[in-house]
């Protein structure tokens, strides 16, 4: 059997490691650049120091990919209808938040998903469980209460408007103070389940919580739900009513903007897409659960062709998969599926843009692509080491070399089995090899 690292090198007192081998990260969205020989030093506190190429040999099938930047992953629950509201009202129980949210934050490290976008509960102490939980483990997060008033079951509602708004301002608090003071990994997040959820006392309370409640630098991020189906649209409009369209009416609550995380996005009116554009927001393109429930098919090109931002998401309270990869290839099908039945092929997302999206994509959408997203010198070395064929379901032979093929036979073919490492900040978090981690924790 092949050996699947990489050459690693600890370096002098000011880099913490030089990493030598296949390098590839997206570069623009048309762009994916594979460097075949190429070194790139992680400094003392996690960062780039550079990205050079250099002559030793390539590994046979491994490569250094940025990690998968998750863009909305509703926490483990089972399929929405009739489940998603119990099994979110039984986090009340503090004790199964902390028995659940470990197991789930390994597996989705395991899978790649170095940042991740979590929706909670309407549970403050729960949702701060959850909080502690990527900050032990070394994910990059954005972390919010749920916040939900009306249109719910099983009691999975908060009893009011003054109750939602004390326990939102309870797990911001806790993260900004108790749980990562510097917003090194972990950030909270405003976060109204959707517009048919919270009534205007609600959202105008959260608006004006968005804009009292900073972080040290940039103020809080938000995440909404907005447009999944017509129904909720419908539904939107008979609590909120005299409102242009859905779009307006989180604009109108100051719940709108370049920090703003909306999931899905699937029936857009020409006037939601055109706020939407002008005020920065970003989608969290969720093609398995859109499929799974017959929500729709979600224009990524749409969107893009205006200049909004988009990532891929796993949505688990609907689909059936926490795999990053696994959206990659369900946003191809879904593109092809548009193009299928409107007649337009631009419809079709090329591979470079899936790369993208999953990666560069998904941090402007959270608004870290000034940290994260790629290799450029000067980010955080949050990173996959994949080797594929090694102890996968992956056919490499007479491809081994081809590097091209390599790296779509993992897009399309891969699973966690091909992650050997994942990085984050600097620091070696999750992966198969973890037989490393004593030895890399000195280094880091």
């Amino acid at each position: 059997m092949r050996d699947p690292d990489f050459p690693f090198e600890k370096s002098s007192t000011t880099l913490s490691l030089i990493i030598y081998g296949r390098i590839i990260h997206s570069t623009s969205r048309t762009k994916v650049t594979i460097l075949s020989n190429a070194s790139l030093g992680i400094n003392k506190h996690g960062k780039i120091a550079f990205l050079e190429t250099t002559y030793l040999p390539p590994t046979e099938a491994a490569n250094l990919h940025p990690g998968f930047d998750n863009a909305s992953t509703i926490h483990l629950k089972p399929l929405q209808f009739g489940w998603t509201d119990p099994i979110e009202a039984s986090y009340s129980d503090t004790s199964k938040a902390s028995r659940v949210y470990p197991a789930m934050v390994a597996k989705l490290l395991a899978n790649g998903s170095t940042t991740v976008a979590y929706n909670s509960s309407i549970h403050p102490d729960a949702t701060n469980v959850l909080a502690e939980v990527c900050k032990e483990k070394g994910q990059r997060a954005i972390i919010g209460k749920l916040c939900i008033e009306t249109g719910a079951t099983h009691g999975n509602m908060e009893k009011s408007v003054e109750q939602s708004l004390q326990d939102e301002r309870k797990a911001i608090q806790h993260i900004l103070h108790n749980v990562d003071p510097n917003g090194d990994l972990v950030h909270p997040c405003i976060q109204p389940r959707a517009g048919s959820y919270a009534s205007e006392s609600l959202l105008h309370g959260l608006g004006e919580l968005c804009h009292t409640s900073t972080d040290e630098e940039h103020g809080l991020r938000i995440q909404a739900h907005m447009c999944e189906t017509p129904l909720e649209v419908a539904n939107m409009h008979l609590l909120h009513p005299g409102y242009q369209s859905y779009a307006d009416m989180y604009n109108h609550h100051g719940l709108f903007g370049p920090r703003t995380i909306l999931a899905h996005c699937i029936h857009l009116t020409d006037r939601d897409v055109d706020l939407m554009a002008q005020r920065g927001v970003g989608v969290a393109h969720n093609p398995n659960s859109n499929t799974c429930l017959r929500d729709g098919w979600f224009r990524v090109r749409r969107l893009l062709d205006r200049g909004i931002k988009v990532g891929l998401g796993t949505d688990c309270s609907a689909g059936y998969s926490i795999s990053v990869l696994d959206a990659m290839r369900q946003a191809s099908n879904v593109s092809r599926h548009l193009a299928i039945s409107t007649g337009d092929e631009r419809c079709v997302l090329k591979f470079e843009e899936l790369v993208y999206l999953a990666t560069m994509g998904g941090a402007e959408m959270c608004s870290l692509s000034d940290r994260i997203g790629n290799f450029e010198k000067g980010k955080e070395f949050d990173a996959l080491l994949v080797d594929v064929g090694l102890d996968d379901k992956i056919n490499v032979q007479g491809r081994e070399h081809d590097e091209d093929a390599m790296l779509k036979k993992w897009v399309f073919m891969g699973d966690d089995r091909s992650i050997r490492k994942v990085f984050v900040a600097g620091k070696l978090v999750a992966g198969k090899d973890m037989d490393d981690m004593e030895e890399w924790s000195r280094w880091a």
